[in-house]
C-alpha cells in the first residue's frame, strides 16, 4: 500500500499543514492517467513501453515512478523478484496451450472505476480452448 501515517503535524512549503493522524495516499491512478506524463493516458496501449515499437523504457522494479505495479522503498511488495522472474513463463505457458475469445455474453470494457485502488468496472471474462494437449508421462 502506499498509504503512510502522519505521526506529528507537518508544515509543507506552501504553508499547508498535514495534522498528526492522517493517512496519505500517493494516488498512483492519477500519475498513470497524467497526460503530461503520458500520451493519450486514456487509451490502452501496451506498445507505449516497447521501445522498439516506438514507445519508452519505463522501470517496473520501483525506481521509475511513472509506473510501480510493485510500489517502491521499503515496503514494496514481497512478491516482487518471485513476479518478474516468472510472469513471462505463466503469460507464454497460457498462450500457448490455450486460445483466448471473448465471452459472447460479457463485451470487453476497459473502463475503469477508482476505489482504493484503479479497478475493472466490469470485470474481463475470457473463455480459454486447449490449443496443445498436455503430453501423457
Amino acid at each position: 500500500s502506499w498509504a503512510r501515517l502522519c505521526t506529528e503535524d507537518w508544515h509543507m512549503p506552501n504553508g499547508m499543514c498535514v495534522p498528526a493522524g492522517t493517512t496519505a495516499m500517493v494516488n498512483m491512478w492519477s500519475i498513470t492517467h497524467d497526460p503530461d506524463i503520458w500520451e493519450q493516458p486514456q487509451q490502452f496501449r501496451p506498445e507505449r513501453f516497447l521501445p522498439s515499437e516506438g514507445g519508452q523504457h519505463v522501470d517496473v522494479r520501483g525506481n521509475d515512478l511513472r509506473l510501480a505495479p510493485f510500489g517502491a522503498g521499503r515496503r514494496v511488495c514481497p512478491g516482487k523478484a518471485l513476479g518478474l522472474r516468472t510472469v513471462h513463463l505463466w503469460v507464454a505457458k497460457l498462450l500457448h496451450h490455450y486460445t483466448w475469445v471473448p465471452s459472447p455474453n460479457k463485451p470487453v470494457d476497459l473502463t475503469e472505476i477508482l476505489k482504493l485502488s484503479c479497478e475493472m468496472a466490469t470485470p474481463l471474462t475470457a473463455i480459454p480452448s486447449t490449443r496443445v494437449p498436455e503430453l501423457s508421462t
